[in-house]
């Protein structure tokens, strides 16, 4: 067996990490973009044991997916087309990991994998095409949302600094989800390696960002992070605009993938999370 990761950032990270020796792996970032057959299909012909791939390569700035809808579309759309086809080439798994953001947004319940997809934005659209185009190869698509770990540009990330750094913080109230910690993630997808098909991965719990960050405060305090943080305030997601809207409730429904994973609570994992970075601020 031997995997590929693609993807350097904080889930294709997370993912070497979690792997740890316990099997192979070619990791790559950009210089083997996933959406230039040029370089894909030499790669793995330079490679020929690969026998699963992992796709945590992206285009993820959501709000530059309006402006740079060509690189958004190659990232998101193209380079899984590519892996996919690859994966059926060479007799090989394939597991492209997707996103939250192919929901409209309007419905306020979880949302199955069966549910209407209807991106607001483009970036979710690209998102989109992309699993179409895995799905067509009878491979696995995994979709995530609100993603947080210890590297990379993550909400998380930065709200701990704004918590240590500001007398006030105000975050959206009116946008619902599920957050994920990337290592949790992580230990998921290495357990559904083997599956094909659609399914929907994200730590257990549906809150806004606002609750959140009351309980990240919560918990930073009481762990002995010098907490300047004196108010979490709400505010709607109005206050903060952005080039391209976001689904205003987005939390999945994750029964399909709990035969096979063990899923906590993002609270549990919120924790894990503090005490991995406490040496850094103390």
């Amino acid at each position: 067996m031997l995997l590929w990761i693609t993807g350097k950032g904080l889930l294709g990270s997370a993912l070497v990490h979690e792997c740890n020796g316990s099997l192979p792996v070619l990791h790559t970032g950009r210089e083997v973009d996933v959406a230039d057959r040029e370089k894909v299909f030499p790669f793995a012909e330079q490679h020929p044991g690969i026998t699963h791939i992992v796709n945590c390569a992206a285009f993820s700035e959501v709000d530059k997916a309006e402006l740079m809808k060509e690189e958004a579309y190659r990232a998101n759309a193209e380079g899984p087309k590519n892996l996919a086809q690859l994966a059926c080439q060479m007799g090989a798994k394939l597991i492209h990991i997707s996103t939250d953001y192919v929901f409209p947004g309007t419905s306020r319940r979880l949302l199955t994998e069966q549910d209407r997809v209807n991106p607001c934005n483009y970036y979710g659209w690209t998102k989109l095409r992309g699993e179409e185009n895995v799905l067509a190869h009878s491979m696995c698509v995994i979709r995530t949302s609100w993603l947080f770990g210890a590297k990379g540009k993550n909400f998380v990330s930065k709200l701990l600094k704004l918590l240590l750094s500001q007398k006030e913080v105000r975050l959206t109230d009116d946008q619902w989800g599920r957050f994920t910690y990337a290592p949790d993630l992580a230990k998921a997808i290495l357990k559904m390696l083997h599956h094909t098909g659609l399914y929907q991965y994200a730590n257990a719990g549906v809150a806004t960002r606002y609750e959140f960050g009351l309980a990240m405060r919560e918990e930073a305090f009481f762990m002995g992070y010098p907490i300047l943080t004196e108010a979490v305030i709400p505010v709607p997601g109005a206050a903060f605009p952005t080039p391209c809207p976001r689904p205003e409730y987005s939390a999945f429904d994750t029964e399909k993938i709990e035969p096979y994973v063990k899923i906590r609570h993002w609270r549990e994992a919120l924790r894990d999370f503090l005490c991995a970075q406490l040496p850094v601020y103390l």
